[in-house]
């Protein structure tokens, strides 16, 4: 008995733990050059995103446009952001965009996408 009430009193504070611990944004290292959403985010968005049988042929939500995106964007808060959390996170209810047989976002397609984020998630162009 006495095991039973230790192992659940170790679960309970495993898990109060795990829902309080720091979950903080990153920060971005001095010199991050600038992320430009026309020229750096669209382009991995309408490579990867808006396809045929995807959010460019009229499944799920549209993302062919910056105010289409940044619905799903929370400035300055990737991890806030559900964009980021759907080309992240395998766990969500959609499952890790996009969906097989794409292949996932690469880890520098990630940070792209994430250093716009951090840098206030503009509409802008670059030269």
């Amino acid at each position: 008995m006495k095991i039973r009430i230790f192992i659940a009193l170790a679960g309970l504070t495993l898990l109060s733990i795990y829902l309080t611990a720091c979950k903080h944004e990153p920060e971005l290292p001095p010199g991050t050059p600038t992320v430009c959403f026309d020229n750096d985010v669209m382009l991995i968005i309408n490579s990867n995103c808006n396809v045929s049988g995807c959010h460019g042929g009229g499944e799920g939500p549209r993302l062919s446009t910056y105010e289409e995106v940044s619905k799903y964007v929370t400035a300055g808060k990737p991890m806030q952001s559900r964009l980021h959390k759907v080309i992240t996170y395998h766990s969500n209810l959609m499952g890790l965009m996009p969906p097989k047989p794409k292949s996932p976002l690469t880890s520098s397609q990630i940070d792209i996408i994430s250093i716009w984020i951090l840098q206030g998630a503009t509409h802008t162009t670059c030269p």
